[in-house]
C-alpha cells in the first residue's frame, strides 16, 4: 500500500471521505484486500447526488478517456446485480438509444460511434427504418439511431445504499453526520482528518466528497476546477410498459422501470443544469470562461441560497434539499409526451434535484497531487459518477494500495487545468 509514514495501531489505513457510490466502492475494494478504512459523510451515505441521478450506465457517447472506465463499469454493474440481486440495484441492460433529428444531431452520434468502435465496444448505427422497427411508439422524423445494447440503466438510491452495505460488510467503519473539517498534515505528509471530534489519524486520505471536494482541497493549497451545477430529473407515473430501451434524445432523456413508469431528464442539445454560483465559481472562474463564451445563450446563472449552502458545506451538516427547476420538469414532460403520444397526457408522480460537481473539462479529477504524500482525490464527476463508480472504486483502490492504477488515469490528473492540456469540449454546459 501507498503510505507515507507508518499508521498507529488505533488509526486506519485509509480515511474516505464522502459516502456516495464513489466513496463506498472504494471503500469496499480496500477493504475486501484486508486494509482498515474509515469512511466519513457529512450527512448519510448515497442520499445526496449518488441517489439523485438519472441511472444511466452507457458507455456510448463518452469522452474517448472515460470509456476504458465506461467499459469496466459495465461489468462490474453485472457482477454486483448477479451478487447481490436485481432488487439490489435496479441494473438492466435494455440498451441506450441516442436518436439524431437533424445533420448536426447525426454528425454527433457518428463521432460517439467512431470513438467506441476504435475502443472495440459493439455499437451501430441504426437507419430511420431499423428505428421505427425497434420502438414503433416513438414518434417524430429521425434521420438515423446510435444503439448500443449492452448499455443499461440502474437504480441509483438502491444501488448505492447496496454498496455501501457491502462495504460495512467487508469492515469499513462509517462515520456518519461527521463531516471532515479539514485534512491534517505533518511533516508534509497525510496525518488524517479533523472533525468535530478531533483528529481521526491515517495513512491515506482519499476526498471522495463531490462539490465538497474543492473546499476541503483549497485548504491544503490545491484549486479544484469544479462548478455546481443543480440538475432537476422527475418520474411519471406507472403507465403500460412497453419498452426496456432508454433514450438520450435531442431534447429529453428518459429511462424505464419495471412498473411503467418513466426517469426524465435533459435532452443532450444543450439545455442542462442550472449553473449556481458559488464561492468556488469566483476562484476557479478563468477555467470556465472559455465554456461560459461558447455556450452563454444556454446559461442559467443564478446567485443565491447554493452560494450560502456551500459556504458552509464543509463545516455543517448535510446541504438542504437543492430545489428543482420546475420550468425544465415542465418541457422535459412535454418533450416525452410528444415522443409517445399514445400515453396521452401522462402526469408526474415526483420532482428533485441534485447537485452535480463539473469540470470545465466534463471528465472527473482522479489524482495523487503529491506523491508519496498520502493524499488522492476522485472528484468533479460531471454527473458520471454513478454509472463510471463502481470502476473508479477498483481503480483508485489498486492506486492506493500498489501504487499505481490497471488503467490509464493520465488524462484525469488535475494538473492538466494547469499545464494547457485541457480539451475544452464544445458540448461542455
Amino acid at each position: 500500500m501507498t503510505s507515507p509514514h507508518s499508521v498507529a495501531p488505533d488509526a486506519t489505513d485509509v480515511a474516505v471521505v464522502g459516502g456516495g457510490i464513489v466513496g463506498c466502492a472504494t471503500a469496499l475494494e480496500l477493504a475486501q484486500q484486508g486494509l482498515r478504512v474509515a469512511l466519513f459523510e457529512r450527512g448519510e451515505p448515497g442520499r445526496e447526488q449518488s441517489s439523485r441521478a438519472w441511472g444511466f450506465v452507457r458507455q456510448q457517447g463518452r469522452h474517448p478517456a472515460e470509456l476504458p472506465l465506461a467499459a469496466e463499469a459495465n461489468i462490474l454493474w453485472q457482477e454486483l446485480t448477479c451478487r447481490y440481486g436485481g432488487a439490489a440495484t435496479g441494473f438492466e441492460t435494455g440498451g441506450i438509444l441516442t436518436p439524431a433529428e437533424t445533420v448536426e444531431d447525426e454528425a454527433r452520434i457518428l463521432t460517439a460511434h467512431e470513438d467506441a468502435a476504435g475502443f472495440g465496444l459493439r455499437t451501430r448505427i441504426l437507419s430511420a427504418a431499423e428505428l421505427r422497427e425497434r420502438l414503433p411508439q416513438l414518434a417524430g422524423s429521425w434521420r438515423s439511431a446510435l444503439l448500443t445494447d449492452g448499455d443499461g440503466y440502474a437504480e441509483p438510491a438502491c444501488a448505492t445504499a447496496t454498496i455501501a452495505a457491502a462495504a460495512r460488510e467487508a469492515g469499513v467503519r462509517f462515520h456518519t453526520r461527521q463531516p471532515v473539517l479539514e485534512v491534517s498534515l505533518r511533516g508534509g505528509a497525510v496525518e488524517g482528518v479533523v472533525t468535530s471530534a478531533g483528529l481521526h489519524r491515517a495513512g491515506v486520505v482519499l476526498l471522495a466528497n463531490g462539490v465538497g471536494a474543492a473546499s476541503l482541497a483549497r485548504r491544503l493549497g490545491l484549486a479544484l476546477p469544479v462548478q455546481v451545477v443543480r440538475s432537476t430529473v422527475a418520474r411519471t407515473v406507472a403507465a403500460a410498459p412497453f419498452t426496456r430501451l432508454a433514450m438520450w434524445g435531442p431534447k429529453v432523456a428518459y429511462r424505464p422501470r419495471p412498473d411503467g413508469s418513466f426517469v426524465i431528464g435533459n435532452g443532450y442539445r444543450g439545455v442542462g443544469g442550472d449553473y449556481d454560483i458559488t464561492p468556488n465559481s469566483f476562484r476557479q472562474l478563468r477555467h470556465f470562461l472559455p465554456a461560459y463564451r461558447r455556450n452563454w445563450r444556454l446559461l442559467r446563472l443564478s446567485l443565491g441560497r447554493e452560494f450560502t449552502a456551500q459556504l458552509k458545506a464543509t463545516g455543517s451538516a448535510a446541504a438542504p434539499e437543492p430545489p428543482p427547476n420546475r420550468r425544465k420538469v415542465a418541457h422535459n414532460l412535454a418533450a416525452f409526451r410528444r415522443l409517445f403520444p399514445h400515453l396521452g397526457a401522462l402526469p408526474l408522480e415526483t420532482a428533485w434535484a441534485g447537485r452535480i460537481d463539473l469540470t470545465p473539462d466534463v471528465i472527473p479529477i482522479m489524482d495523487r497531487p503529491w506523491p508519496e504524500r498520502g493524499l488522492f482525490i476522485a472528484a468533479g464527476f460531471s454527473g458520471h459518477g454513478f454509472a463510471l463508480g463502481p470502476s473508479v472504486g477498483r481503480q483508485m483502490a489498486a492506486w492506493i494500495m500498489r501504487g499505481r492504477p490497471a488503467l490509464d488515469l493520465a488524462p484525469f490528473r488535475l494538473s492538466r487545468f494547469t499545464d494547457g492540456s485541457a480539451a475544452y469540449a464544445r458540448h461542455s454546459l
